[in-house]
């Protein structure tokens, strides 16, 4: 048991290690962020027609967000690709492929972690604004303590530029401290994403803040 327990320890820290030196920094190109009141606030349970209630009861534990540059077409084709993010993804698709096709629900990304992969599935799409995901634990070969997880992405016009916004929601009945662990690596790893895209296009990081 003390032996199992600490392989599971071993290999949460690689995950949290691989995707803590996923990403690099540059300099950035800082620019103020206009005013605006997203139709997507990540403080509500409803994202647009949608409701984060119909897919995980989980609290929201985080979110990064921020102001980039450029189109919400592209900041949304990059999320969901996970441009920036992680490298070497894959895609299972439902649909046979076709040139500029969208994923659609149902399509599963491999991202590899060490000499593991992690497994998440699309769950809702709306392209250009919104785009819902799970983990797959059954299917992934790298730890994943997070129970009923739900990622939620949101990309809206805002000025010259677009916001985004990442959400993360899950339970951590087990594995607590592993969980925080990888929970904060891979924000971190977001955060690094925003960032290339910042340093790419122009914009800055706003602060969000979740209350407990």
């Amino acid at each position: 048991m003390e032996l199992n327990k600490f392989r599971a320890w071993g290999l949460c820290w690689l995950v949290a290690a691989a995707f803590a030196l996923s990403g690099c920094s540059h300099k950035s190109l800082q620019e103020q962020v206009p005013s605006f009141t997203s139709v997507f606030p990540y403080e509500s349970r409803d994202v647009g027609k949608y409701s984060v209630d119909n897919y995980t009861k989980a609290p929201l534990q985080w979110a990064v967000q921020a102001w980039i540059n450029t189109d919400a077409a592209t900041l949304y084709a990059k999320s969901i690709n996970l441009e920036g993010i992680a490298e070497h993804v894959t895609w299972k698709t439902e649909s046979a492929p076709s040139a500029g096709a969208q994923h659609m629900p149902g399509d599963v990304r491999a991202i590899p972690v060490a000499w593991m992969n992690l497994k998440e599935r699309l769950l809702l799409t709306e392209p250009v604004s919104v785009h819902f995901y799970t983990i797959l634990q059954d299917e992934s070969s790298a730890p994943t303590p997070m129970d009923h997880y739900l990622g939620v992405v949101t990309t809206e016009s805002i000025g010259k530029g677009s916001v985004i916004t990442w959400r993360v929601y899950f339970d951590t009945t087990v594995w607590s401290p592993m969980a925080s662990i990888m929970s904060s690596q891979i924000k971190r790893g977001l955060e690094k994403g925003f960032q290339s895209w910042i340093d790419e296009y122009g914009g800055t990081l706003i602060p969000a803040e979740v209350k407990e």
